[in-house]
């Protein structure tokens, strides 16, 4: 195939608009990237038109933005070994320091999915020290994938020191490590703290918009919270409107599935996970797949069938090629702890999913 020159184009998809940051500046340079940078050339639902761009397209400077965002919508649409692949061809090729770095970063999240967690952290850790004190914005972006990464192995104490050194600001750039801070939280039991944190992550996600890449899947987020604080009503509320989304890819689709069957009577529990671990599949991710491979074991022990055996052997074989500590992977159904702890007073309907609220939280801005 005949490598063409970059060229900008308009895109009728969720996009519209060159973002400012992926407008190629004077002299063939473009401006410096973030883990938000975006660009209207490839529609965020389809893969093959990103998979073309990037054989397509000559790597330059100007090109970085739309080569960034082809590269996530592999990710994004299921296909985590291309954008690893990519990735890993084009970030020896980025001529700063800043784009090196954010072509490393999106490969650590696509070795995180793909379940390859030595090296996702290994990746993820040689991004965030290359940048040094170059970019402050961007420097959280690989930060959150490896704290991502430590919590995922159980590693709970270092995940903690790494976000903690880092000094979030208020805008779209820190997004990646607030919703890093809230599954620590979580991982560690301070459910209403990890609520306010989602909460907080969901209104500057809002404040973005949520139709473009990278999508933002604040409703799984808060209603993991809300099923491990005891409120599956609220929960269920979000996660329904979660596969309503058109944004949402088969990632975000297995979480949403696998938490949703926690809110299920137990016969429709083992269909939805059937389900979660379908797109599990599809997606590539083998974290999740073992979760949701041990929740179908729960679910169908729960039943009485003995068939959740071999699902549990499996979970646990996928769990320790990835490297999870097994209470990664046996705790696969957050309501679980709930059972001990009812909440007080009537549950209130979600309705359009921003009317959440907490004890410790104020609720969703309308």
């Amino acid at each position: 195939m005949t490598r063409r020159a970059f060229r900008p184009q308009r895109s009728d998809g969720p996009e519209g608009s060159t973002p400012r940051s992926a407008r190629p500046a004077h002299g063939g340079r473009c401006a410096s990237p973030h883990w938000h940078t975006g660009h209207p050339t490839v529609r965020p639902g389809d893969a093959r038109p990103a998979e073309r761009l990037l054989r397509s397209t000559t790597v330059a400077p100007a090109a970085y933005p739309a080569l960034l965002h082809a590269a996530r919508v592999l990710l994004h649409n299921g296909v985590p070994d291309g954008a690893a692949a990519w990735c890993a061809r084009l970030h020896p090729q980025a001529q700063t320091p800043a784009w090196a770095a954010a072509f490393r970063t999106l490969r650590a999240e696509a070795l995180l999915q793909l379940g390859d967690l030595a090296a996702a952290g290994h990746e993820a850790a040689a991004a965030r020290d290359a940048m040094g004190n170059r970019c402050a914005s961007l420097h959280l972006w690989p930060t959150a994938v490896h704290a991502e990464v430590l919590i995922t192995l159980g590693r709970f104490g270092e995940a903690a020191a790494r976000l903690d050194r880092a000094e979030a600001d208020s805008g779209r750039s820190c997004l990646p490590l607030l919703r890093a801070r809230g599954r620590l939280q979580l991982a560690t039991h301070r459910r209403q703290e990890a609520l306010g944190t989602f909460l907080a992550a969901a209104r500057l996600a809002r404040r973005r918009g949520c139709g473009r890449l990278p999508y933002v899947p604040w409703r799984i987020d808060i209603a993991e919270a809300l099923l491990c604080c005891g409120r599956p009503a609220q929960a269920r509320a979000l996660l329904t409107e979660e596969l309503a989304v058109p944004a949402g890819g088969p990632r975000h689709r297995a979480v949403t599935l696998r938490l949703l069957a926690a809110t299920d009577t137990p016969d429709q529990r083992v269909r939805t996970l059937a389900a979660a671990v379908g797109e599990a599949r599809r997606c590539k991710d083998r974290v999740e797949l073992a979760r949701g491979l041990a929740a179908s074991a729960d679910a169908l022990d729960a039943l009485g069938d003995t068939t959740g055996t071999a699902f549990l052997r499996r979970a646990a074989d996928l769990a320790a090629d990835c490297g999870l500590p097994s209470a990664a992977f046996t705790s696969a159904t957050p309501a679980e702890p709930a059972r001990t702890r009812p909440t007080r007073g009537r549950t209130k309907p979600v309705g359009s999913a921003y009317a959440v609220s907490s004890a410790a939280t104020s609720p969703m801005p309308g």
